[in-house]
């Protein structure tokens, strides 16, 4: 009478001992996976006082804020202190010249004192047998409204960078 189950019988047999097999592989995987994710979870957690991901995922974003806080602070105080720089006297340039042959040495020299603009001023001190005098030209945008002369804007050009500075061979600039 069931005849055709003593002929499907060792089919579904090998089929079910096929499946047991696939679930096994799967369960050792499954296992493996989870102690992948156990470990990576401990690493995660490790040195937190018994807390949990939740708590340390928190924990960062807590630091994390505090981190942007802190960068945004001190991006503020930088653009500040950069427009506080601006009017500061950032380039210089000097020249020591003779302004008269019948003189001695490079004793006169001209002074150049911008901001980041180009403001500020010209120094230039002449020196002669019978004293020394000191002019100031104001700068304006790297013009002057008083009339510069060659050394007042060669040492403009030195100021604005426009200019290489010389050394002579005692390792002096010029």
């Amino acid at each position: 009478m069931y005849q055709w189950l003593d002929l499907v019988a060792p089919y579904v047999a090998l089929i079910a001992l096929a499946v047991a097999a696939a679930a096994l592989v799967w369960a050792f995987r499954q296992q493996r996976q989870l102690r992948s994710l156990s470990a990576q979870y401990q690493a995660l957690t490790f040195d937190t006082q018994g807390g949990s991901l939740e708590q340390v995922l928190a924990g960062h974003l807590d630091n994390v804020r505090a981190a942007r806080e802190q960068a945004a602070a001190a991006l503020e105080i930088v653009r500040q202190a950069e427009r506080l720089s601006a009017s500061h006297v950032q380039h210089v340039g000097l020249l020591r010249y003779n302004p008269f042959s019948h003189t001695g040495g490079d004793q006169s020299f001209v002074l150049a004192l911008a901001d980041h603009d180009g403001n500020g001023a010209i120094v230039n001190s002449l020196h002669a047998r019978e004293g020394t005098r000191v002019y100031a030209k104001p700068l304006v945008a790297w013009q002057s409204t008083s009339t510069l002369t060659e050394e007042e804007q060669t040492a403009i050009g030195k100021a604005r960078g426009l200019t290489p500075v010389a050394v002579n061979g005692n390792g002096k600039v010029r």
